[in-house]
């Protein structure tokens, strides 16, 4: 069969190109992995995803505040060509987002709240047209306590570029007698209703599972959407670093089974637990009032972002 010799590109020679590029100076997620993997259709939430998977876990880089990346040279960020006044500087420990007043006692407790924390491996970036979920999973989160995480090879229909084996290890074979998404839909639904969907950069899990289900039931999500990611940097500004291995590293989450989903949406629900406690230590004690605290902690901010879309369908952003 045609191209049944070609040899998937290794992780490790992808970082190398990385580091080859960042030798000039930090370059943003989009650019640096459009170079890196040489394409120019990756949208933003999946180049951030992908630039995490393949430099978080590396000491030789670094994510700096304003979500470049930059290569790592005797403990420093090479920051040569950079805009002045840029550096991978993170706030002091002490240093923390003025958090608003407790909200109306009426409102639901925040941990009270339900969520179903989310990840999905993919064949690529492009939820809309030809690229589809290849593994998903969901970990419940209630009360403040992780439950049963349930995980599922999904057929994708079409083939999964060696690039996507390298990354994530799942292959054509893996996912060749496995079902279709639209014969786990009911399933995930079921999983998803009722709760806010969270996910570690939630945009990119948000749009994948939403055209899946409207490609086999033409439903949509709704409710609430979480990103851990956004909350780790409003919640830890000292962490200059939010990679799932950076943010796990920081809480002690140990992570089984790296780059799958079972294991990273395990991981993360660990991860939204600790998070949750930081909130509510800081008198944050409803969704709600987690939802109105990080929107005006982003108005305040030059960025402008939010942290938490009332909808991740609303947030493009990586």
């Amino acid at each position: 069969m045609l191209g049944a010799t070609r040899v998937a590109p290794r992780a490790s020679s992808l970082s190398a190109m990385a580091a080859e590029l960042l030798a000039g100076g930090p370059a943003d997620p989009v650019t640096l992995m459009r170079a890196v993997c040489r394409t120019e259709r990756l949208q933003p939430e999946a180049a951030a995803r992908m630039a995490d998977v393949l430099l978080g876990s590396r000491a030789e880089f670094v994510q700096l505040d304003d979500d470049r990346w930059a290569l790592v040279r005797e403990g420093r960020a090479v920051l040569h060509g950079d805009a002045p006044g840029a550096t991978g500087h993170a706030a002091a420990p002490g240093e923390a987002p003025s958090l608003a007043p407790a909200p109306a006692p009426e409102e639901p407790l925040l941990r009270a709240s339900a969520f179903a924390v989310v990840d999905v491996e993919t064949t690529g970036s492009q939820p809309g047209l030809h690229d589809r979920v290849t593994e998903i999973a969901i970990v419940p989160v209630d009360h403040g306590t992780v439950g049963e995480p349930w995980s599922q090879l999904v057929q994708p229909g079409r083939a999964i570029p060696p690039m996507i084996t390298a990354l994530t290890g799942i292959s054509d074979a893996m996912v060749a007698h496995a079902p279709t998404f639209g014969e786990i839909a009911d399933d995930v639904r079921g999983r998803l209703d009722g709760r806010i969907f969270t996910a570690h950069n939630a945009p990119f899990d948000h749009r994948f599972v939403e055209a899946e289900l409207a490609r086999s039931q033409g439903l949509r999500l709704d409710g609430g959407a979480l990103c851990t990611v956004r909350l780790t940097r409003r919640l830890v500004p000292a962490l200059s670093r939010r990679s799932l291995d950076r943010v796990c590293a920081y809480f002690g989450v140990r992570i089984d089974g790296r780059h799958r989903a079972g294991g990273d949406a395990l991981a993360t629900a660990q991860v939204l637990v600790r998070l949750l406690g930081i909130a509510e230590e800081r008198g944050v004690l409803t969704w709600p009032a987690l939802v109105r605290t990080l929107s005006a902690s982003a108005r305040r901010s030059p960025r402008g972002r939010s942290a938490l879309p009332t909808s991740a369908s609303e947030d493009s952003s990586a």
